[in-house]
């Protein structure tokens, strides 16, 4: 039975891992040793940093929030001034190690409370403009410069986010383990090698075609064997723990990919927000607890920063529905990397707020800034100073 051109490419891999392989139609080096590697978690819907990293020292926290307010002696001390939220008590052991670090204030000039405004500034570093690709789609197309391979992966359901955008390099969507399964047809897999087999010499789009699909297969089987390793972290049972987990099987088993993105929706609580809220930020926890556990296992700890953010954070003051409204900057978490651990930044002074809100005061580019320089290893592209992380 004759292999048809679609069976060709389509028999090896889902499309959407296929895409950029066979764009680039190259062999693919292995990983240097100890290449780092970023993962950013957007916690979509605007996440509530007030109740997340609790001033609790603050006379105006309890004013401002009669519901919603906090116990202090419920929170995980941060610092003598702000404590974590009870539901995040599975970060304490990242915590301790020096791994989680909380930067205050982080937002940018003159805020947008839209959710996709804001998430379009965050994912393109630009407050001002209107951008075509995102930041890093910016830097995997530096990153393939030097490299090839597929430096940018959306472990995510749905659309590919701007921040993965590219000129040059196509980020493919993985949303589980299943999607990297080969494709057996009973009978044509002696076929089908031979049909790959590509001539010294050959040229057009038969030869352009099956190049292609040799990278495609080549690259699905170091995928399967970067799979193929175990785990010792427990993980819980939840839809961001499984993508987590298949990030650590990817990095520490030695897969190229340096970028990775994945989202956790839900943190747009207008009203009945305590329970909510409680529920997703133990999500959050669990998950990334299990999965620096693993990354240590696999001995990658030291070359994974994650970066956890969302598009702006909460109004200072609850709602009349025990909920929080669109608000302003928040803390954001990163978890390794360079930094030290602990709290950096300016605290938030809950009575100078502006127009109801915390007011930024670290602009989320000197993060990105830091980041792509100081982690990544790349040239400065943004117009700011880094954020000093150590």
């Amino acid at each position: 039975m004759p292999l048809t051109r679609r069976q060709l490419v389509l028999d090896g891999l889902r499309v959407s891992l296929l895409a950029p392989l066979a764009l680039r139609a190259r062999p693919v080096p292995a990983p240097e040793a100890g290449e780092r590697v970023l993962v950013v978690l957007q916690l979509t819907g605007g996440n509530d940093g007030l109740n997340t990293v609790v001033p609790h020292r603050q006379d105006a926290y309890y004013r401002l929030r009669p519901t919603l307010a906090l116990q202090r002696s419920k929170l995980h001390a941060l610092d003598d001034d702000h404590g974590l939220h009870p539901a995040l008590g599975a970060l304490l052991p990242v915590r301790e190690a020096g791994r989680l670090t909380v930067v205050h204030g982080v937002g940018y000039p003159d805020p947008d409370r839209s959710h996709f405004r804001s998430l379009e500034v965050w994912h393109g570093a630009d407050p001002r403009g209107t951008p075509r690709t995102g930041w890093l789609g910016r830097m995997a197309d530096r990153i393939a410069e030097r490299s090839g391979g597929m430096p940018a992966l959306c472990v995510d359901d749905g659309e590919l986010p701007l921040a993965l955008v590219g000129e040059r390099v196509f980020a493919p969507a993985l949303p589980d383990e299943s999607s990297l399964a080969l494709a057996v047809l009973p009978g044509l897999a002696g076929e089908r090698d031979g049909a790959l087999t590509v001539a010294d010499g050959a040229t057009g789009d038969l030869a352009f075609l099956r190049a292609a699909a040799r990278a495609s297969y080549d690259a699905a089987a170091r995928l399967e064997q970067a799979l193929a390793r175990g785990t010792a972290a427990d993980y819980p049972d939840s839809p961001l723990a499984r993508r987590l987990r298949l990030i650590a099987r990817l990095v520490t088993g030695g897969f190229d990919t340096r970028l990775f993105h994945l989202t956790l929706g839900g943190f747009d609580t207008h009203a009945h927000q305590a329970a909510a809220h409680a529920a997703l930020l133990e999500t959050l926890a669990r998950a990334l607890a299990a999965f620096e556990a693993d990354l240590a296992e696999g001995g990658a700890e030291g070359r994974v920063l994650t970066l956890v953010h969302g598009e702006f954070g909460r109004r200072a003051a609850e709602n009349g529905s025990r909920g929080t409204d669109h608000g302003a900057a928040a803390p954001v978490l990163l978890l390794g990397g360079p930094g030290t651990g602990g709290p950096r930044g300016t605290a938030p002074d809950l009575d100078a707020l502006v127009d109801g809100d915390v007011p930024y005061t670290t602009d989320f580019r000197a993060l990105y800034a830091a980041i792509e320089h100081d982690w990544m290893g790349l040239e400065r592209t943004l117009p700011i100073e880094p954020f000093p992380l150590r």
